[in-house]
């Protein structure tokens, strides 16, 4: 009876799996809820995009070597001024989908490389071409649409000069090695016109115009670049969507974090010491402690926007306001008020310093001791007036680091003691709003 019994149960149990998985719930997934994004609409951008050209002036845009850009702008569009040099955005991308809208010269002078001739350069340095490619005999991989002297367009989609044409660009950056050896290459897809002329092509290197592409350690964010090649160019209609990002305080709202304030431990915050006052994080700063995420990140670029608030606490309620970006702080160490981790100094007069909380990092940066860890100095100052938006960025690469303020690296580090872990934003005796907290895999 008891074989016979085993033998139902067993058989039942087989039945109800064989059931089981034909239940079509089992391969349904509801979290996480992509973002809503207005789509475009002609001219209109998406809603998540960053027009780079707003058809008024070149806000937003220098020329190469730092001078003010000098194309010229008329009726909303933006046209090459031959001599003026190229012209590259303030602000820096690395993945992302860029749209460019553009239009060789009615009047055709000149043939092959010399007719109707500019570039789209990605990071700076990895250029689409753009060229009169209509009825213009040149070699294959510098016609528009090539990855210039690499890539071949897979058709020619070109309009007649004097017609507005499109690229729409799917870009991944490359990734590099802690010890600045290439990881995983760049590669770019593109539709001209829509039609696709580059399906998920490997970049080989940066452009260069005699030998062979190679890749260069560099920066992961970098400006978008718009060339000038003596050829009155126009463009119009360019905008950007950052990809690949994930926004870690979405919504406006602590999902993924947690909190730890001095004695009333961890997820307790009954005086609201973090909170969100009109979209922004807000940082009271009146109790000692921190925000955490509840996952940890090893390969990251950690992007953060901050500014002071006008409040000060004891016993700091005098001096440097103080605060902190750390990172690396490992699963299954104990909170505390300064947990074992790597800390990216946010502090007024030393933002991008490097503090090793009970971890160790090399570095070619000046550094001493204090307080019983090694604190690693800063190049240079970078930082906005207090009141004003600050950006720092973290490279965290495995042991290899670097912190960034608006845009100028500061500090660099390797080897280090750790290497994977949460992210903290501390508070410290003094008043700090957050206006984005955004992470790309590195």
């Amino acid at each position: 009876m008891k074989i016979q019994k085993t033998f139902l149960f067993l058989f039942l149990l087989g039945s109800w799996n064989l059931f089981a998985q034909d239940d079509p719930k089992l391969t349904e997934v509801w979290n996480p809820v992509p973002p809503v994004v207005t789509p475009g609409d002609g001219v209109q951008p998406p809603g998540d995009a960053f027009v780079l050209f707003n058809g008024k002036n070149l806000d937003g845009w220098t020329a190469e070597n730092g001078n003010p850009a000098g194309w010229d702008v008329t009726g909303g569009i933006l046209t090459v001024k031959p001599g003026s040099g190229s012209i590259r955005t303030n602000k820096r991308f690395s993945d992302c989908q860029l749209h460019v809208e553009w239009r060789s010269p009615s009047v055709v002078t000149g043939d092959g490389q010399g007719r109707g001739n500019s570039g789209v350069y990605l990071q700076s340095r990895y250029e689409i071409q753009v060229l009169d490619s209509y009825n213009n005999p040149t070699y294959s991989n510098g016609q528009a649409g090539s990855v210039y002297k690499q890539s071949i367009p897979l058709v020619n989609a070109s309009r007649k000069p004097g017609e507005w044409q499109s690229y729409d660009i799917i870009y991944t950056a490359p990734r590099f090695n802690p010890d600045s050896t290439l990881r995983t290459p760049a590669s770019v897809t593109v539709l001209q016109n829509g039609v696709l002329i580059q399906n998920h092509t490997e970049i080989k290197g940066a452009t260069v115009y005699i030998g062979q592409p190679k890749y260069t350690y560099h920066a992961f964010q970098q400006p978008l670049l718009l060339q000038e090649h003596g050829n009155p160019v126009s463009f119009r209609n360019i905008w950007v969507r950052e990809i690949n990002k994930e926004e870690l305080l979405a919504g406006s709202n602590f999902k993924g974090w947690y909190t730890y304030l001095d004695t009333l431990g961890t997820r307790n915050d009954p005086d609201k010491n973090f909170s969100f006052r009109d979209g922004l994080l807000h940082i009271e700063g009146k109790r000692f402690g921190y925000l955490s995420t509840e996952k940890s990140f090893d390969h990251f670029y950690l992007r953060v926007v901050f500014k002071w608030g006008e409040k000060q606490y004891p016993p700091r309620e005098k001096g440097k306001r103080d605060s902190g970006i750390l990172y690396y702080f490992e699963n299954g160490e104990k909170d505390t008020l300064w947990p074992k981790s790597i800390e990216c100094q946010v502090q007024e007069g030393d933002c991008g310093d490097t503090w090793c909380v009970g971890t160790m990092v090399e570095s070619s940066n000046k550094s001493d001791t204090e307080w019983g860890m090694k604190r690693i100095f800063r190049s240079e100052n970078f930082e906005n007036p207090t009141g004003e938006w600050n950006t720092m960025e973290i490279l965290c690469n495995g042991s290899q680091t670097e912190h960034y303020v608006n845009g100028h690296l500061v500090n660099t580090g390797a080897k280090t003691s750790v290497a994977k872990g949460k992210i903290l934003l501390q508070s410290e005796g003094a008043e700090v709003y957050y206006k984005s907290v955004e992470l790309f895999p590195y």
